[in-house]
């Protein structure tokens, strides 16, 4: 398995710097995934379709409707080069023989999402960029969708999926990194196993700086500085990072012991805020006050009268 680093340049817009440069490693037969939001991934995409050896699938790709499903096929085999006889194999592939006759206008979405995905198997590109390929597909497609991604795999294609949902990219990546206006960082996660928690030793002192939260059956860690700020809604504990909500079994309480060392401060009696995302604080009346958090959404938390004070001492204002 071969690796190569590929050095993505900064994009800004009037000034601001949507994502700063960074550098990312690419394997030969796996699949890797970036969690961000659309406002990071339209840029992205624009920057690896000007990139050399590289295949990037963008999702809204307009499909020849005129044409029959085998038609496309049959199409998109001769612009390739590809003997035609691997028709075939591409309607089970793409899971559309039963659609080889119909008017690609008459299909699904998720059937047409698949057929786009076409060229992917095609091109001889080493590297593959993939916008978004589970989006709103049903679940059928996206286990068909899944099939594909692991054949590309196995041709010993590098293959970069984008996506604003981590689920997404969980059930499919060996690898997920999140990007952000800081730069893009790893994204731990690890399936839930009630038999290792159990064989655990109980006298082994164990440090874990990360914060764990859940999505469906998995568990996601975050570093303490991916964190926007912490939420408790009637008893539940919500963790924000970049705009996205994920559940918490920790208590707030603990939450607050825990980070207190990296910065974050328990800014309302439901609220923790991390003091480095913090732009602003807002004097709503004499009693009222708020926090604008640095990020691509106005991000408001609420800061207690009484919490004031310390919030000062702690900034030395």
């Amino acid at each position: 398995m071969t690796q190569c680093n590929i050095v993505i340049e900064t994009y800004s817009e009037a000034g601001n710097i949507i994502y700063p440069s960074f550098q990312l490693p690419l394997q030969s037969a796996s699949i890797i995934g970036i969690y961000t939001d659309v406002a990071k991934i339209q840029p992205l995409m624009q920057w690896f379709l000007k990139q050399p050896h590289s295949y990037s699938h963008v999702r809204e790709n307009a499909l020849y409707e005129r044409l029959t499903v085998m038609e496309y096929i049959q199409f998109c085999l001769k612009l390739f080069a590809v003997p035609l006889n691997s028709k075939d194999d591409i309607l089970k592939l793409l899971s559309l023989a039963e659609q080889k006759n119909t008017k690609i206008s008459k299909l699904q979405n998720g059937e047409k999402q698949r057929l786009k995905l076409l060229y992917t198997y095609l091109n001889t590109a080493q590297n593959q960029i993939i916008e978004e390929p589970f989006q709103n597909l049903d679940e059928f497609s996206k286990q068909s969708v899944q099939q594909l991604l692991i054949t590309l795999q196995k041709q010993g294609k590098s293959i970069l999926l984008l996506s604003n949902n981590v689920e997404d990219l969980i059930i499919s990546c060996s690898e997920i990194y999140r990007l952000d206006a800081i730069g893009l960082h790893p994204l731990d996660f690890k399936e839930e196993d009630a038999e290792a928690h159990s064989s655990t030793s109980e006298n082994v002192a164990i440090r874990l700086d990360k914060i764990p939260t859940k999505k469906n059956d998995k568990m996601i860690l975050f570093n303490p500085p991916e964190i926007d700020y912490i939420e408790s809604v009637e008893g539940n504990v919500f963790v924000y990072v970049a705009g996205e909500s994920y559940p918490c079994t920790l208590s707030l309480t603990d939450l607050e012991q825990k980070l207190t060392p990296f910065g974050f401060f328990r800014s309302h009696r439901s609220y923790i805020v991390n003091l480095q995302k913090v732009r602003e604080i807002i004097t709503w009346t004499r009693n009222s006050y708020s926090l604008t958090l640095n990020s691509n959404e106005k991000t408001v938390v609420p800061l207690s009268k009484n919490k004031l004070a310390d919030l000062k001492e702690i900034l030395g204002i």
